[in-house]
Parts: structure tokens; C-alpha cells; sequence
């Protein structure tokens, strides 16, 4: 019996392979976004730290240099966290954008898998079209063998 080969298989071979490399693309982007996160979350806590910091030193008083110290301490912090906000809006900005890569992939790859499925159903109606042609003929051949006996 014939083997069912599909024409276009390195091509969806192909198209799969794209689109595993996108899905790796928008992980390895998700996993940037969940450290960005975090790190957010980290800032904010040092953020709330300093603060209770900055109160104890209030209730035994200040110096001018200690007021320096203190605004450098919240700039810092808040640099860092506006800086990470950036990131993060800049990472899920790219995680949209792969995220309609990957779509698009996939319809590629499944416009592929409805093409090979179409061919592998021709094929087999063409196998049982040459299967009922081979059975009719011997049929046709043992009444037409009796018939003329």
C-alpha cells in the first residue's frame, strides 16, 4: 500500500518551528516582566523601609547634611522605581507585540495542518476509490467469466 506523504511537510516543519521560537520569545519576555516585578516590589518595600527610617531620625532631629542624606535617599528610590515602571511598560509593550506574532504564527501553522489534512483525506478517498475500482473489475470479470462459460 502506498505511504501517505504530504508535499508541503518541511514547510510546516517550518511554520512549527517559528512558531516554537516566538513562544520562547514571549517566555523569555514574561520572565524579563515577572524579574521586573519583582523588582518593583523590592524598591517599594526598601521605599517603605527608608521612610520608617527617616521617621525615627525626624523624632531625635536633624542636621542640614542629614536632610541631604535623606533627600538623596528618596531620590534614589524614586529614580529607581520610575526607571523600573519605564521597563516594565517597555517589556509589555513587547510582550504585545509577540503576542500578535504568535497569533499570526499560529494561523500559519494551522492554514498548514488543514492543507495536510485535506491531502491526507484525498488521498485516502483516492485509495478507496482504486479499491472499489479493483473489487468492481474482479466482480465484473467472474460474471462475465460465468456468463460465458
Amino acid at each position: 500500500m502506498k505511504k501517505f506523504k504530504f508535499r508541503y511537510e518541511s514547510v510546516l516543519k517550518m511554520r512549527i518551528d517559528h512558531e516554537d521560537r516566538v513562544k520562547n520569545e514571549l517566555a523569555k519576555l514574561i520572565a524579563e516582566k515577572q524579574r521586573l516585578d519583582d523588582r518593583l516590589a523590592e524598591l517599594r518595600e526598601g521605599a517603605q523601609q527608608y521612610d520608617q527610617h527617616i521617621e525615627t531620625l525626624m523624632t531625635e532631629g536633624d542636621t542640614y547634611h542629614e536632610r541631604f542624606q535623606i533627600n538623596q535617599g528618596k531620590r534614589y528610590y524614586k529614580d529607581q522605581i520610575q526607571a523600573v515602571l519605564e521597563q516594565i511598560q517597555q517589556v509589555t509593550h513587547e510582550i504585545q507585540k509577540v503576542q500578535v506574532k504568535l497569533v499570526e504564527a499560529m494561523k500559519e501553522r494551522k492554514i498548514m495542518e488543514k492543507l495536510k489534512e485535506k491531502a491526507f483525506q484525498e488521498f485516502v478517498q483516492a485509495i478507496n476509490d482504486a479499491d472499489f475500482k479493483l473489487i468492481e473489475e474482479v466482480v465484473n470479470f467472474s460474471n462475465n467469466k460465468r456468463d460465458g462459460e
